[in-house]
């Protein structure tokens, strides 16, 4: 049995004890049911979460999918340590967007976007994933229908989207970079500089002005602190995940591995 989950929201942030309490509601009846528990689509800091509080319990585990390797976005399976997760115990799906590939072209955030407008929400939609012209959405296997019937333009775009089989999902390729840095402390600003090579007072600037999303959350104070698996983008600089953190050196700087994707 897991222990007092108050003792665990002092370790993380205020924002993060609604996810805690959520993901402590879900062990306990995995615990209680003695059955496999399936999550909604989870991003890599909820992940890293998850699989703390599971990592408490003696007779639980946690198994990811977001239906290809590398993907950010994933479902759990919180189990017993006896049960077998299998593929479908996810229920994945795959949305393959049919477009006018000649006329139109398509981008991340307008796929997104569309779908938010369509009252879809975040927690159902997994990776969207392209390949050249071809795009995908990993969904919820239980929203296709919904999807399909409520998403048919994008933009000013029309489009369809079509069920594929998990199997044909586009393969994902790992882009990061792995870097090591010393690290004065985990302010955002700081860890935006060191990372990007650029100065404290650019990477404040950045910040102020709206351009640096943790988590797909637009962040505007410098003061910030970045925790293990959190995911900072920067507008034209690139993304950055904090990987680790690995003790200090002897100048009491903090040291971190970090995966980098520069632009």
């Amino acid at each position: 049995m897991i222990d007092d989950f108050s003792t665990i929201e002092q370790h993380f942030r205020p924002e993060e004890v609604a996810f805690i309490q959520q993901a402590s509601d879900w062990i306990r009846q995995s615990e209680d049911e003695y059955r496999g528990i399936l999550t909604r689509f989870l991003n890599p800091r909820e992940q890293y979460i998850l699989q703390t509080l599971v990592n408490r319990s003696e007779s639980l585990q946690v198994h990811y999918n977001g239906a290809t390797s590398n993907t950010e976005n994933q479902r759990a399976v919180i189990a017993p340590d006896f049960y077998t997760v299998v593929l479908s115990d996810f229920e994945l799906a795959v949305l393959e967007i049919k477009y006018p590939v000649k006329f139109a072209e398509l981008h991340h955030a307008m796929i997104l976007g569309a779908f938010m407008s369509a009252g879809i929400k975040r927690e159902v939609i997994g990776d969207i994933l392209s390949n050249d012209k071809k795009w995908q959405v990993i969904v919820d296997a239980k929203m296709i229908t919904y999807i399909q019937q409520t998403v048919q333009k994008i933009g000013r775009i029309k489009i369809e989207l079509i069920a594929r089989d998990v199997k044909d999902v586009i393969a994902v390729h790992d882009d990061w970079n792995e870097i090591f840095l010393l690290l004065s402390s985990l302010r955002i600003d700081t860890t935006i500089s060191m990372a990007f090579n650029i100065p404290r007072s650019v990477a404040k600037s950045l910040i102020e002005q709206q351009q640096v999303r943790v988590n797909w959350t637009t962040i505007v104070k410098p003061d910030h602190v970045v925790a293990v698996g959190d995911i900072v983008s920067v507008r034209k600089y690139g993304r950055l995940q904090l990987k680790m953190c690995d003790g200090f050196s002897k100048k009491d700087k903090i040291k971190a591995i970090v995966n980098i994707i520069r632009r």
